[in-house]
């Protein structure tokens, strides 16, 4: 293992934290309407034996293992106002030498998200979360806070109905964790009326902080089947592609969604 990072794996529980998946897909920009809401409870598996280096190079590391559950609810509270919730359950452990685990409650996001503009399939919002910290082992035990911006624009690609989503974000990271500059991009069609494709890529750059400044790029494909109404279940995997002092995970998740 390279020298300047043996402090970070020693210190396991850091370490764990250093990347982080997003969350699946979910409204993005649009609102809720008003008394209506989305459920969406997830797990993710993800894992990997390598680190990017400074210059972006891998090199090996003891294998990583973490286990997600979340919880994403949206629920419009008026319909330019949708309120956020997101509690999550995380267990991450670090192979030989190390035969480290831990789990524990991670992060709950607490927020709302307002509507600025929109005109046709176009919208404008803004998103404003605090996160609260749980178990410090497996994340950090400061509090933070993240503002969002986000766009959203749909349309017809050939007869198919699709769109986009663009987000960018900024979260500010008490203690030693570095804040965080985030840009999130999702494009979704449906080839058939209860199935919905989506491709995302998720882009971090973390700078500040106790830890060196860094990012990291991550890529996700999944799919989302309407088995009923207002039900769906979604699978799909994700890998980091590329990065700067980040973990390399690979992995794949599966949710269920329930509108309402």
């Amino acid at each position: 293992m390279r020298p300047r990072f043996k402090a970070v794996f020693f210190f396991f529980p850091a370490a764990a934290v250093l990347t982080a998946l997003q969350a699946p897909a979910h409204a993005g920009a649009w609102l809720q309407e008003k008394g209506h809401g989305l459920l969406i409870l997830s797990t993710t598996m993800l894992s990997g034996d390598k680190v990017f280096d400074a210059a972006g190079h891998p090199f090996d590391i003891p294998r990583y293992n973490r286990f997600d559950t979340s919880a994403w609810l949206e629920y419009g509270l008026t319909d330019g106002l949708t309120l956020v919730l997101r509690p999550q359950f995380r267990s991450v452990s670090l192979g030989k030498p190390y035969n480290l685990h831990y789990s524990g409650l991670g992060y709950t996001g607490l927020g709302a998200r307002i509507g600025l503009w929109s005109s046709g399939g176009t919208v404008l919002s803004l998103q404003s979360m605090l996160r609260i910290p749980g178990e410090p082992l497996v994340g950090s035990a400061q509090f933070e806070t993240e503002t969002r911006l986000l766009y959203g624009h749909s349309y017809k690609l050939g007869t198919w109905p699709a769109f986009i989503d663009t987000q960018f974000a900024y979260r500010f990271r008490a203690g030693i964790a570095p804040d965080e500059v985030r840009s999130d991009v999702t494009f979704g069609v449906r080839p058939r009326p209860d199935l919905m494709m989506m491709a995302q890529a998720f882009s971090t750059f973390s700078f500040g902080g106790f830890y060196a400044s860094g990012w990291e790029y991550k890529v996700q494909l999944s799919a989302v089947w309407d088995f009923a109404k207002d039900w769906s279940v979604q699978v799909g995997g994700s890998a980091t592609v590329a990065g700067v002092n980040a973990l390399q995970e690979r992995g794949y998740f599966a949710a269920i969604w329930k509108r309402f």
